[in-house]
């Protein structure tokens, strides 16, 4: 696979808290996985609202399953963490897939 250069534009701040995690080291492995991340959620989010589209809103018990196969697998949900940025584990989604998109 090859690589690609570009020129990129970050928030001081963002930028700051950036060198503080990594300190001299190579930022381009950090920042091409989150992109990949990133990238890979956005594809997620777009299977289930096809998903969705075709069959309808998951109903709260679907994703209360969810949750819960996604707390035993050990994936935590980011938007809940802490002031720390430590994770709190995942609350039961009470909103379609799509309506949580939105918030998004």
């Amino acid at each position: 696979m090859g690589v690609v250069k570009r020129s990129v534009s970050f928030e001081a701040g963002v930028w700051d808290d950036l060198e503080r995690e990594v300190g001299s080291g190579p930022v381009s492995p950090l920042v091409n996985d989150a992109l990949a991340m990133y990238l890979r959620r956005q594809r997620g989010l777009a299977a289930v609202a096809s998903y969705e589209g075709e069959h309808g809103p998951f109903t709260d018990a679907e994703l209360a399953e969810a949750d819960s196969l996604l707390d035993a697998a050990g994936v935590l949900d980011l938007r809940t963490a802490d002031v720390a940025g430590k994770p709190r584990k995942r609350a039961v989604a009470k909103k379609s897939a799509a309506a949580r998109r939105r918030r998004s």
